[in-house]
């Protein structure tokens, strides 16, 4: 991630090196974007090879965000944001019984944080920023049989709270909108682990705490992805006067 992180700003820097003015950095900015998410091991997992996974390959996010800027360079701002990323095993070939299972995770995180633009005054404004999240997980296990009838179970709504780290790239189109690129790095369950089961029918539960059964010792698990976003932004409460070079 620090290398996706450096080569955005690497970028930005090209990019504003071409521009022939700037402008004065908007107070506040409104992001929606939308892009795909990448689990990383104990989130991702091959079945049955990795026990100590949630079996998840891929996924996707939609979301938005608010960032206020502080101070006359307003180049530090506060960050409000959430978003939802939904997570899938794609369909896993089981034995005994024989068929075709599918589990999937949703993750919705609301965030809190501080962001640092480097080049607040720039057409290209490369950023990073470090939020607390609070993440609220749901999901359901599909299984079809080779034959008889398909059963599913769902998830016990869970809440863990962690951080994310991330790094992007605002594009202004104009004084008033623009675009943003960007990459986060989310630990979902840095706080709040449980190994709690439940006795409902068809229901079962977020085990990511290090729990025993019988002489047997499974692991905690974190729950990190990387998150990979493009979407659109909005400027507000930014002088009407262009600054030539």
């Amino acid at each position: 991630m620090k290398k996706l992180v450096a080569l955005l700003i690497i970028l930005a820097a090209c990019f504003s090196l071409n521009n022939n003015s700037t402008f004065s950095q908007p107070q506040l900015k409104v992001h929606v974007t939308g892009g795909y998410d990448l689990p990383l091991p104990d989130l991702k997992g091959t079945y049955p090879t990795d026990t100590n996974s949630m079996f998840q390959k891929s996924g996707f996010n939609v979301g938005a965000d608010v960032k206020y800027y502080l101070g006359k360079k307003r180049n530090v701002g506060i960050t409000l944001g959430g978003s939802y990323n939904a997570f899938t095993s794609g369909d896993v070939t089981m034995t005994n019984p024989n068929g075709v299972g599918v589990q999937k995770m949703n993750i919705l995180a609301v965030a809190l944080g501080v962001e640092y633009n480097f080049m607040p005054k720039g057409k290209t404004q490369p950023f990073l920023g470090l939020e607390f999240t609070g993440n609220f997980f749901s999901g359901k296990r599909t299984f079809t049989p080779t034959s008889g009838t398909a059963s599913e179970q769902t998830m016990k709504s869970a809440s863990r709270f962690g951080v994310q780290i991330g790094g992007g790239v605002d594009f202004k189109l104009s004084k008033s909108v623009g675009a943003v690129l960007g990459v986060k790095y989310n630990l979902a369950n840095l706080i709040g682990k449980d190994s709690a089961s439940t006795t409902v029918a068809n229901e079962f539960t977020l085990t990511d705490k290090e729990y025993t059964v019988g002489a047997t010792t499974i692991k905690s698990k974190n729950l990190s992805y990387i998150q990979i976003y493009a979407g659109v932004s909005f400027f507000f409460n930014e002088p009407k006067k262009m600054v030539k070079k």
